[in-house]
């Protein structure tokens, strides 16, 4: 019982220690706080485009919302296509598919990033012509943004995929660039 006593004094003078007698009214800590809903909306993505033989083209918009001053979360929608020929015949195949995220900033310009896509891809091991399937990649990585003014910046990001299978579109690692824009 003796033991017990002095552990509960040792840690009410430990906490005693840590107060401050503070004269002025109690303000909340409005640092982290956004004026309006809107101002916490970001939106962006990244578009790809190239053209001859192979052909291909990517739409991957995203939209994001600020719980806090450094943690987002939000959601991305991906497309893909892939058009080629080969020795006369016309291959093509269209990836789609979203999935939600969440992004932490560690510095001013620095974030960490985890992702998961929920993707459609066509399946080669289906004894059905134009079968596809379901991949889930689970997305871990972080990346740069450089702002070009107050509602812009440029992104550039590194993921790599934990749930790497043979149907995954993506190989390791998985490099990404686009902009971020808010309202």
């Amino acid at each position: 019982m003796r033991k017990l006593s002095f552990l509960i004094a040792f840690v009410l003078c430990g906490l005693m220690g840590f107060s401050q007698y503070n004269l002025a009214p109690f303000r909340p800590d409005t640092s982290n706080a956004f004026p309006r809903f809107i101002d916490r909306v970001y939106y962006g993505g990244n578009i790809g485009l190239w053209v001859g033989n192979p052909t291909y083209i990517n739409a991957s918009p995203m939209i994001g919302i600020k719980v806090s001053r450094n943690f987002s979360m939000g959601g991305t929608f991906t497309y893909n296509y892939y058009q080629q020929k080969y020795a006369g015949v016309k291959y093509s195949n269209y990836i789609y598919g979203m999935g939600p995220f969440v992004r932490y900033r560690v510095m001013e310009n620095l974030f960490v990033q985890a992702q998961w896509d929920h993707l459609s891809v066509l399946n080669p091991n289906s004894i059905l012509p134009n079968d596809r399937a379901w991949v889930d990649n689970l997305l871990i990585g972080g990346g740069y943004r450089q702002p070009f003014n107050d509602y812009g910046s440029f992104v550039i990001m590194g993921f790599w995929n934990l749930n790497q299978t043979p149907l995954s579109p993506y190989p390791n690692p998985i490099i990404q660039m686009g902009f971020n824009m808010r309202f």
